[in-house]
């Protein structure tokens, strides 16, 4: 009989060589504590089997990922880490209902508790680290709306999810602001005429910001009498 939550074999009562399943399961507890799995994640999703889970207290990607992945392990008691080695997108484990997102570069320690929604992180995970600007009655055409001097490594998600755009007066056509990193554009914030923005990132990536990176806000070549009261706050969490 195994034991309830490794499935580490029990040596019987009257077994010849003990020593045999003595030492596998003293093994099976060693690679259980301390082993990584590399899980190949070019499919996007991967469900993870009871052994697979059971075998390595680490898991990672298997190589660079190319979108957002998702692991869904099974309904076991365990507690084991997951690192994102990957430097773009983020890993989301999930069990039932409840889903933890791992950002890129970050670790997690993760706890499933054996329960079909049960899962749990410890910690809360990369440090949230948000920027933005404001600009208050209509720009010039080019116009630098704001600029901000980034003392730490960030991600912002792709498509700059998260974030936030707020206009006291809507423009009269669409507004384009371009936002760009050490004058190489990254992103587009563009505000509607009924107030509503549209975001993207270049090629819809997420977007790698490096301590001492300057970001510019531009406003768009044709100007727009009408725009005022323009807020923007960028999503973004700290890579270190």
């Amino acid at each position: 009989m195994p034991s309830p939550n490794l499935a580490v074999a029990h040596v019987a009562a009257s077994q010849n060589q003990k020593e045999v399943t003595i030492n596998d399961a003293i093994d099976a507890l060693d690679r259980a504590m301390t082993d990584t799995l590399a899980l190949d994640l070019s499919a996007g999703s991967l469900s993870l089997t009871a052994a697979q889970l059971r075998s390595a207290f680490v898991l990672r990607p298997a190589g660079a990922l190319t979108g957002p992945a998702s692991i869904l392990v099974p309904q076991i008691r365990r507690v084991f880490a997951l690192v994102n080695t990957d430097s773009a997108f983020a890993i989301t484990v999930e069990r039932g209902a409840s889903a933890i997102v791992v950002q890129p570069g970050e670790g997690a320690l993760l706890i499933s508790e054996g329960s079909p929604n049960g899962l749990f992180r410890v910690g809360p995970g990369a440090p949230v680290y948000d920027f933005g600007m404001v600009a208050g009655a209509a720009p010039d055409a080019g116009e630098v709306l704001g600029k901000v001097v980034i003392p730490r490594a960030l991600l912002i998600p792709p498509d700059l999810a998260g974030s936030a755009v707020h206009v006291d007066t809507a423009p009269d056509d669409d507004f384009a602001i371009v936002m760009t990193r050490n004058a190489t554009a990254i992103a587009s914030i563009t505000v509607h005429d009924d107030a509503s923005a549209s975001l993207a990132t270049s090629a819809n990536a997420p977007v790698t910001i490096a301590a001492g990176d300057v970001i510019r806000f531009l406003a768009p070549a044709t100007p727009d009498a009408s725009i005022s009261g323009i807020s923007l706050t960028i999503a973004a969490r700290r890579l270190a």
